[in-house]
């Protein structure tokens, strides 16, 4: 059994201790200070503006387009390996006789109750009048929102200085 000694008796040049002490010390960023002490009243704001970090975008747009031709190149290789297997086990014909099973099951009872033919087509068409209603409500919505700018309030905002 290993009995941990005090801490008065450890030694202070523990390699746990040491790498503890280096990963657990951070400093909060310039801009996160400056918008915590604003959030307290009557505290004096410092005068400095906040240090802004250097932005490397073209290196955030190649670890985009990396992880989006990583995600499409797994997808592709899941694709595959499903296509694989359910051609092995059949299950693409399973597949056609479940999307037929609604047809048939709608001509079995078009033959035993034959008005039900009306009631499918009311629907279907009820269905296409609500698509068009819909496609009319989003355009209407994109429309009254849409403020086109005018030639001349774009060279008076361009001529602006902003703050």
């Amino acid at each position: 059994m290993h009995v941990t000694p005090p801490d008065s008796e450890r030694e202070t040049d523990d390699p746990l201790d040491r790498l503890l002490r280096v990963e657990l010390h951070w400093e909060a960023p310039p801009e996160l200070t400056v918008r915590l002490l604003s959030l307290i009243p009557n505290t004096p704001q410092p005068h400095e503006p906040p240090i802004r970090s250097v932005s490397h975008h073209w290196y955030n747009q190649l670890v985009l387009l990396l992880t989006m031709a990583l995600m499409t190149l797994s997808l592709a290789i899941a694709w595959w390996v499903y296509g694989m297997i359910s051609a092995e086990l059949g299950l693409t014909v399973l597949i056609e006789q479940l999307r037929s099973t609604p047809q048939l099951l709608l001509q079995q009872l078009y033959v035993s109750f034959p008005p039900l033919h009306l009631f499918v087509d009311l629907l279907a068409s009820v269905r296409d009048q609500l698509h068009w209603l819909l496609l009319a409500m989003i355009l209407w919505l994109a429309a009254d929102s849409w403020q086109p700018v005018q030639r001349g309030e774009a060279t008076e905002q361009a001529s602006l200085p902003t703050s």
